[in-house]
C-alpha cells in the first residue's frame, strides 16, 4: 500500500521518528494535572498513533481508521491545552 508514492511503512517510520523528537522536545510551561500531561505526552502520543495506523493500514483498515481517529483527538486536546494555557 503507498501513499503519494511512498509505501506506509516509510510513512510509519517517519511518525516513529517525529513521536521519539517530540518525546525530548514539548513546551515546558507552568501546569499541572491533566494539562501537564496532555502538554507533555500529548504531540507524541498522536505521532506514536498515526505511526500505528500506517502500519496497520495494509492489514486491517478498521484498526487504522481507530488509530489515525485517536491521533486526530489527542491532537486536538493537544492543542486545545496549548491555546488555553499560553
Amino acid at each position: 500500500m503507498k501513499v503519494i508514492g511512498v509505501p506506509v511503512q516509510v510513512w510509519g517510520a517517519i511518525a516513529l521518528v517525529l513521536a521519539v523528537v517530540w518525546v525530548v522536545v514539548w513546551p515546558q510551561r507552568q501546569v499541572d494535572g491533566l494539562a501537564y500531561l496532555i502538554l507533555r505526552w500529548g504531540h507524541a502520543l498522536a505521532w506514536l498513533l498515526l505511526g500505528l495506523a500506517a502500519f496497520l493500514a495494509p492489514f486491517t483498515a478498521t484498526a487504522a481508521k481507530v488509530a489515525g481517529m485517536g491521533a486526530g483527538v489527542v491532537y486536538l486536546a493537544f492543542m486545545a491545552t496549548i491555546v488555553t494555557t499560553g
